[in-house]
């Protein structure tokens, strides 16, 4: 049984704020970083037999996150694919979903439909540009903002060249937002997401599911029939909603042709055509009589199977409805507004079998971003002493070039593990057992780097110094005879520089940045974090500035001296 988190709580270093949503195998909670700052965590339950798909479902939910650079996409801040607790950290969307903003406030007019249409299409467009298909799109998963809208939960985001993960026979979706196509067995496109993006706007338009919630099977037949619930809504708006809801994807409306109808139906006006009472009451061909019994409906929620906006497994064998099947029909009462939920109606919470291709064990190797800005500004600090203390600073630089190859050797040593074996309960204290060994493999995987940064920092110096002792480039105020102090600084500086260069892009130094980025995933964790230590760091790195500026004496410890040239 595993216990929830509760405010005031903290994983991996974020402090549980308050629960946003809870499902089967995790939760989203509203948390805070470091530094104080909002962030959305979904955490998996704890325990030591934590489904492994649903943790293969989050570290291909990151892994797309981190494809994704778009304001209408919540940018992926942290990830944790280790422990009983895996998690991932994005920003906090400041707004409601769809489903809540219409609840709170109704359908939507002529005008901000056909806004909510241009800007999503432009985000589902940036989303397939990075070779991403969404596969969930719904109101839930619909953040409406000040800025426009955001995408959120890509919990089972589809890239174009991945292998799917889902059993045979099923498919996950969630009714009513779940293009027909797909239950016939057909890969994830563009055109299923487009589905869901036309199936959104006739939520935003009537504030009902579009093909209504009860029972699924209905939901399902109403979709492959194509027979949206439109009522209410404007001629223009209708027809441009319904086009792209046609079955076959061949013959539905273009995107681009659907925005520019409802920019035409909010600039022109779009009245709503009235509703007579006899509309009320739909009829839908389900199949035919010996597979679809005729069947009265009274969504008494005591009984019917509803469709709760949850994204789940749905079998690929429903049978299509044929075109003209009049012998078997569903009556149903008036089609209720969809219920509003957590906003948490993510798929990660509905466990599913699945099969995992990324290794034999089903295990996902966490992805470490490159994180640049946050390596060149700790690097500042370093380069900057050694302006002053030249000798410190290259052992600083060897120090941590060692404990970066380290940390990556440990890390190839326990994903390599847990890829052939899967995550075991000891995996922890083997790394512990095994530290020594690794340490050695560190240091002695070093040294051809840090020869060849060593060997091109010495040419550099003694040809600065060689230049310097013999050419006034700058003079010195109090000896015009000689150049400026700061020169020789300049020269250190500019040595370490290229050492660092080396030391990173040289001679086997794969491990070593594979390393420096594992160990900063957990040293300098969130956004809002490492923006703190790059401030630091430059604060450091200016004041070191200051003090070879200030001509303070060059210290060579542990060197001997300065290359000596008479």
């Amino acid at each position: 049984m595993w216990a929830a988190a509760t405010p005031g709580d903290e994983v991996g270093g974020y402090r549980i704020v308050a629960r946003l949503g809870q499902g089967a195998t995790g939760a989203v909670y509203r948390a805070e970083d470091g530094g104080g700052h909002p962030v959305a965590i979904k955490v998996l339950h704890a325990g030591p037999d934590t489904d492994e798909s649903a943790r293969a479902r989050l570290a291909r939910e990151a892994a797309t996150l981190r494809r994704l650079d778009h304001p209408a996409v919540a940018a992926v801040l942290d990830v944790e694919l280790e422990g009983e607790s895996p998690f991932i950290v994005t920003e906090l969307v400041d707004g409601h979903s769809l489903e809540d903003d219409v609840a709170l406030h109704g359908p939507y007019d002529a005008a901000r439909l056909a806004s909510l249409a241009g800007d999503l299409a432009d985000a589902l467009e940036a989303v397939h540009g990075a070779g991403v298909v969404h596969r969930d799109l719904k109101p839930s998963n619909i953040m409406v903002t000040t800025h426009g809208p955001v995408l959120i939960d890509f919990g089972i985001a589809h890239g174009f060249e991945d292998a799917r993960m889902t059993t045979d026979g099923l498919v996950m979706g969630t009714p009513g937002y779940l293009a027909p196509e797909m239950l016939t067995g057909a890969d994830p496109s563009v055109a299923t997401d487009w589905w869901g993006w036309a199936a959104s706007l006739a939520f935003a338009a009537t504030a009902r599911a579009p093909f209504g919630v009860t029972p699924v099977d209905a939901v399902l037949a109403r979709a492959q029939a194509g027979t949206a619930d439109l009522r209410g809504v404007g001629r223009l708006r209708g027809e441009a909603i319904a086009g792209a809801l046609r079955p076959d994807p061949g013959d539905r409306w273009k995107p681009d042709d659907v925005v520019r109808a409802l920019r035409t139906a909010a600039d022109d006006g779009d009245e709503p055509e009235p509703v007579a009472p006899g509309d009320l009451v739909e009829t839908v061909a389900l199949g035919a009589a010996s597979q679809w019994p005729t069947q009265v409906v009274t969504h008494d929620p005591r009984t019917a199977p509803v469709n709760d906006g949850r994204t789940r497994a749905v079998a690929t064998d429903v049978p299509p409805p044929p075109p003209a099947a009049t012998d078997a029909t569903e009556v149903m009462a008036p089609v209720e507004p969809a219920a509003v939920g957590t906003g948490d109606d993510t798929d990660w919470l509905e466990p599913v079998p699945e099969q995992v291709y990324e290794s034999a064990s089903g295990y996902v190797r966490p992805q470490h971003p490159s994180r640049s800005w946050l390596l060149f500004a700790l690097a500042l600090p370093l380069v900057a002493a050694a302006a002053t203390w030249p000798g410190l600073s290259f052992v600083a630089l060897a120090v941590l070039v060692v404990l970066s190859r380290y940390v990556g050797y440990a890390a190839e040593s326990l994903h390599g593990r847990r890829e052939r074996r899967g995550v075991g309960k000891v995996d922890g204290a083997r790394v512990a057992v095994v530290a020594p060994w690794h340490l050695v493999r560190g240091v002695v995987g070093s040294l051809p780097s840090l020869i060849v940064a060593g060997c091109a920092g010495l040419v550099l110096v003694v040809g600065g110094w060689w230049v310097l002792d013999r050419t006034v480039l700058v003079a010195d105020t109090d000896h015009p005879a000689e150049n400026a102090p700061w020169l020789y600084g300049l020269v250190l500086a500019v040595t370490m520089v290229v050492a660092i260069l080396l030391a990173w892009f040289g001679p086997a130094t794969t491990v070593t940045r594979d390393g420096a980025r594992a160990g900063l995933r957990h040293l300098v964790p969130g956004r809002r974090t490492a923006i703190v230590v790059v401030l630091l760091a430059v604060a450091a790195a200016v004041w070191l500035g200051w003090i070879a500026w200030d001509a303070h004496p060059i210290g060579w410890w542990p060197f001997p001296g300065a290359p000596d040239l008479s």
